[in-house]
């Protein structure tokens, strides 16, 4: 299902330029109703834990990227500023198919174990500290709002998360003489965290307004953890239900 969706992403963007209609790359002055009532989409991005872990820009090379995720929305009223209902499910990429890179031979050995198992504090090297997630998943539900100019969808909102996967505490930090380098010992535990969800996402509508194409963004605070979660990606939306 995955392998299907990135396929018809890929597709879709090769073949924009000859769906969209001439005036799709113009700004038009007066906001529109909207077309459609409900949008379903699929996504790729990539994550950064502010302050933790570095912008990550390299979507596409020699991996697809760090987060994949699906989510609906649903206008409960017409008009120039609908409020909708956002549901959502991102979760961290440990997919084969996507992460192909993650299972070459070294040098990427120590870029896959990097990718896999993010750093989950600054003080991670301290005795007791939480070290490492990995395989984190996210499912969102917010508020949101959209405003359009001509083909051009400006989509924002607040919300919830709920997260969840394993985490690794540091036990015990020793140098080994006899391998000349630390050793650790770490604690696995499967948590949960909530926290506020803040989305954003702009798309080009196209054939119609039946499709959209476009990038979107996101902020996350769980409470119980450092920092902010910052996602960043594109995306393929199937706009339905056209209003009466």
């Amino acid at each position: 299902m995955i392998r299907l969706a990135f396929l018809l992403f890929t597709l879709t963007v090769h073949c924009l330029p000859a769906f969209a209609h001439p005036d799709s790359l113009k700004l038009r002055g007066r906001p529109e109703i909207i077309s459609h009532t409900g949008t379903i989409g699929v996504s790729i991005s990539n994550f950064s834990i502010a302050g933790i872990t570095p912008f990550d820009h390299l979507m596409f090379t020699g991996y697809i990227a760090n987060q994949l995720g699906a989510y609906a929305e649903y206008a409960l009223n017409n008009g120039p500023r609908p409020l909708k209902v956002y549901v959502g499910y991102n979760e961290w990429n440990l997919n084969p198919f996507f992460d192909k890179i993650l299972y070459e031979p070294t040098p990427y050995t120590s870029y896959r174990f990097v990718r896999q198992y993010v750093q989950a504090s600054r003080n991670f090297n301290e005795p007791g500290a939480l070290r490492f997630r990995k395989g984190y998943r996210m499912a969102d539900a917010a508020a949101t709002t959209e405003y359009r100019i001509g083909r051009h969808r400006f989509t924002g909102g607040l919300g919830a998360s709920l997260t969840w996967g394993k985490s690794y505490y540091l036990e015990q930090r020793y140098f080994n003489t006899s391998w000349n380098s630390f050793m650790y010992v770490m604690r696995e535990e499967q948590e949960t965290y909530v926290g506020i969800f803040l989305p954003i996402r702009y798309d080009l509508l196209f054939i119609r307004d039946r499709f959209g194409v476009g990038v979107q963004g996101s902020a996350r605070k769980y409470f119980g953890l450092q920092s902010l979660q910052i996602d960043y990606g594109v995306h393929l939306a199937v706009n339905l239900f056209p209003p009466h």
